[in-house]
């Protein structure tokens, strides 16, 4: 519990803007002054954010070979942390939209933690899928992590996702916590240096260990089994 309430103090710490609802109202210009996207063409909403927490773990399907089902080895099913949020649209057609994603995973979480060489609390990954030709209406957008990451470095304790259309324009925000508590729009934790470069405390004259490590292997999920399950629901990658 301390060591979470440490974490959240730090988030609030690394934001740069005053006080916003939490929901983003309009659009904003790539450079942070004014939009090109005007009107219909800068509506976009997440209705349903990608919720952090062992919610957010599930087994991937299995897959037939010769008519037959794969049973996992060892009888059991990995997890893999499968993060997906519901967002709508009001233009026609979006020619295109771009989710860039930012997730932290808590390391105390972690199925089986390496006692003789921990990782670092937390764990830090970004991807950033671009969607084409996304008619009016309601979609799906979602990222995954293989289950090694779960495994080692624990379950999501933040997730961010931003909305920007073909000319830069950030449409849409939202960061979730562990709380369940939606940040304030606007606060974009992972350009704060020093939240980024936070370092634990070193002992005995050793030198400092980064409380956050930058990690890869976050992925669409174009590119996981869960694709084959109502992949309908999601745009074309680009």
């Amino acid at each position: 519990m301390k060591r979470m309430m440490i974490f959240a103090l730090a988030i609030v710490c690394a934001a740069t803007v005053s006080a916003q609802s939490s929901r983003r109202k309009g659009a904003r210009g790539a450079d942070g002054g004014e939009a090109v996207a005007k009107g219909r063409d800068a509506y976009c909403t997440i209705d349903t954010p990608a919720r952090p927490g062992g919610t957010c773990l599930a087994s991937a399907p299995n897959l037939q070979a010769n008519g037959k089902l794969m049973p996992p080895l060892g009888g059991k099913p990995r997890q893999w942390i499968v993060l997906e949020a519901k967002y709508t649209t009001m233009a026609k057609w979006q020619d295109e939209l771009t989710f860039t994603w930012h997730i932290l995973l808590d390391g105390s979480k972690a199925k089986e933690i390496d006692r003789k060489n921990p990782p670092s609390p937390y764990s830090y990954y970004n991807a950033t899928v671009r969607y084409v030709d996304i008619k009016k209406g309601s979609h799906m957008a979602c990222v995954c992590l293989p289950p090694s990451h779960y495994e080692r470095f624990g379950e999501p304790c933040t997730v961010s996702l931003l909305i920007t259309n073909k000319e830069g324009d950030e449409l849409a925000l939202q960061t979730e916590n562990m709380s369940g508590d939606v940040a304030k729009a606007g606060e974009k934790w992972w350009e704060n240096d020093k939240f980024m470069n936070w370092q634990q405390k070193a002992k005995g004259g050793a030198e400092p260990k980064p409380m956050v490590e930058r990690r890869q292997g976050l992925v669409d999920r174009s590119k996981t089994p869960f694709w084959l399950v109502n992949n309908a629901d999601y745009e074309q990658v680009q």
